[in-house]
């Protein structure tokens, strides 16, 4: 009966679309595009939608000024901030945040990886500032959580959001709005990397939460190299890169 009825109620709504779509193509143009203007305003104000906020939700908010920049750092940027693993054909905006990033550390963190964290941060903090990136104690204080251990453990951590299903080295997951990074989540694989492996993807992986999202072949010592990598420093061109995203 409820398909019945259904097919009913289809058939009457395009008979009915149908007469106003006809009755329009029969007006004169100037009435056709009164029309089109008050159903579009009429949707705005509906939705209350803002012609220039959906503008900057769809163009670069935060992109910087490349014109004083030379030509090299300003291609490398435009590949590891405009583009990414899932898109690599697709020019997307630039990510960054807005806010202090409030890190809590869990799963098994050993003294080493704490210690090498820090200097991350520390590191990155003169190159974000005056953002700052800070450790915090208790997970309801941070909007970035740094996982250290297995696949299994990180999927059943209650404080990370996003589960993987496949098993990594390291990954990073960037949740957005306004192009604005909002929250943050960091898989740190402990039971795989070795120690020195595991340097490198502290560093490759908060960094790349930042907002640079992408990997490339171009240069091997670069933190982003798409290839296996042990680099536990930052190249020239990846501060220059990172600073030009945070306006510095």
């Amino acid at each position: 009966m409820k398909s019945v009825l259904f097919t009913s109620s289809i058939t009457k709504w395009s008979f009915a679309l149908a007469a106003v779509v006809f009755s329009y193509l029969g007006l004169p143009e100037t009435q056709r595009e009164y029309i089109s203007t008050e159903v579009k305003h009429k949707l705005i104000t509906y939705f209350k939608m803002n012609e220039k906020k959906s503008i900057i939700e769809v163009g670069d908010r935060f992109s910087p000024n490349l014109s004083h920049v030379d030509k090299e750092t300003a291609y490398y940027f435009g590949k590891i901030v405009r583009y990414s693993e899932k898109r690599p054909f697709q020019k997307g905006p630039v990510l960054r945040w807005n806010q202090d990033i409030k890190i809590y550390l869990a799963g098994t963190v050993s003294k080493a990886n704490k210690k090498e964290i820090i200097k991350v941060i520390i590191e990155l903090n003169r190159l974000i500032k005056p953002l700052k990136i800070n450790l915090v104690q208790k997970p309801a204080q941070a909007n970035s959580i740094v996982y250290f251990g297995s696949l299994d453990g990180y999927n059943a951590c209650l404080n990370t959001e996003k589960k993987l299903a496949n098993d990594y080295y390291g990954h990073f997951h960037i949740k957005t709005f306004q192009q604005e990074i909002q929250k943050s989540t960091i898989y740190i694989n402990t039971a795989k990397a070795t120690l020195k492996r595991q340097k490198h993807i502290i560093r490759e992986e908060l960094t790349q939460s930042l907002g640079l999202i992408n990997d490339a072949y171009d240069y091997p010592n670069s933190i982003f190299y798409q290839g296996y990598s042990e680099t536990t420093e930052f190249t020239t061109m990846d501060k220059a890169v990172i600073q030009l995203l945070y306006g510095n």
